[in-house]
């Protein structure tokens, strides 16, 4: 089963979300690495302006397009016809299935309107950051832009010694049940010092069009990777979507606003640790546990922390995966909530008539 999220859509992502196939998805950066970095940039794409719902990708067409070929006497030509109509069959399919989630989503998405997303990620993400041992940031922001060509640019612009890119997907499970929040770092050094400490050459150097030389931001150039992943569901799911929308959608969508707040907050302060790991190896509190990494793979995972917030897990691949209470989410957001209301009321009454 193959689950569709609209990040897939952004050009060049198999290079700024995911690196290649070759590398690591993960990496972290020595002490001293890092420290040759200060002062960075720090841009975080959020590519969507709303909440999405991820959906089942159907990929039948290609088990039939396969069987297209083993039909003796077919021919090539007509074999060939027939695996275009099993990929037409399918992009039908999946087209109508996203219409079914745009629609389902539709009514959290209207709950959602005053939410502000965007500088929620970016506050939360820099006071993580600025509050980081050995972190300086030049400058920090949000962009819409998330490609290759998008990043390279804000990288040549850039006058700081290196960039972080933090590109963040956040979005409904295919069953509602759930909500996730995807966030991928790297860091690249931009300045002919650190460059040079990061054992690259002192200048990065563009590729003509249509050379076959890497780009710039090429995933073995950065000197940190990360991939952190939030979810927390539903304490008790109902038997199909239109419940699960329901108690998300209840109470001004207290739930869904609260697992937001959650997993903004988390992955920020996921991402501020990680960058503090270096390559010493993680205390483990639990044995392995299975955990979902999508498209109905699982993998035994390191349990690294384990409180009433949830739990966090460290997969084989280095990717980091925190699985929240969404009651304790709750919690935490209607203090904040209460507390910020308290604030405002004190203001107010103290404000001369």
């Amino acid at each position: 089963m193959k689950v569709f999220h609209a990040a897939a859509l952004s050009a060049g992502l198999m290079l700024v979300l995911a690196g290649c196939a070759r590398m690591p998805l993960t990496q972290p950066v020595k002490s001293d690495v890092l420290a040759a970095m200060q002062p960075m940039d720090v841009k975080i794409g959020v590519t969507q302006s709303e909440l999405y719902a991820s959906f089942v990708r159907s990929n039948a067409g290609a088990a039939g397009a396969a069987g297209c070929g083993a039909v003796p006497g077919i021919g090539i030509l007509l074999a060939a016809a027939c695996g275009g109509a099993f990929g037409a069959v399918d992009a039908g399919v999946n087209a109508q299935r996203a219409k079914e989630a745009e629609e389902r989503v539709r009514p959290l998405k209207d709950e959602l309107v005053d939410l502000g997303f965007d500088p929620l990620m970016r506050d939360s993400v820099q006071q993580s950051l600025t509050s980081s041992p050995r972190m300086q940031l030049a400058d920090l922001a949000v962009t819409k832009s998330v490609s290759d060509k998008a990043y390279e640019e804000l990288f040549k612009a850039s006058t700081s010694n290196a960039v972080m890119f933090v590109t963040v997907d956040y979005r409904l499970s295919p069953d509602f049940s759930a909500l996730e929040l995807s966030a991928r770092s790297m860091i690249y050094p931009r300045s002919p010092q650190a460059r040079t400490v990061s054992g690259l050459p002192a200048t990065a150097q563009t590729p003509a069009p249509g050379s076959a030389a890497e780009p710039v931001l090429a995933p073995k150039n950065a000197v940190y990777r990360a991939s952190i992943h939030y979810r927390t569901r539903l304490p008790a799911p109902g038997a199909d979507i239109p419940q699960n929308v329901a108690t998300w959608k209840a109470d001004n969508a207290r739930l869904l606003r609260a697992a937001l707040h959650g997993g903004i907050d988390q992955a920020a302060r996921l991402l501020a640790d990680d960058l503090q790991r270096q390559t010493v190896a993680e205390p483990i509190v639990a044995e392995k546990f299975d955990i979902a990494i999508g498209n109905g793979v699982s993998v035994g995972a390191d349990v690294i922390r384990q409180d009433d917030s949830g739990s966090l897990y460290r997969a084989p691949d280095g990717s980091l995966h925190f699985h929240a209470s969404l009651e304790a989410a709750a919690a935490a957001f209607d203090a904040t909530r209460t507390a910020r209301a308290a604030v405002a009321t004190s203001a107010t009454n103290a404000t001369p008539r």
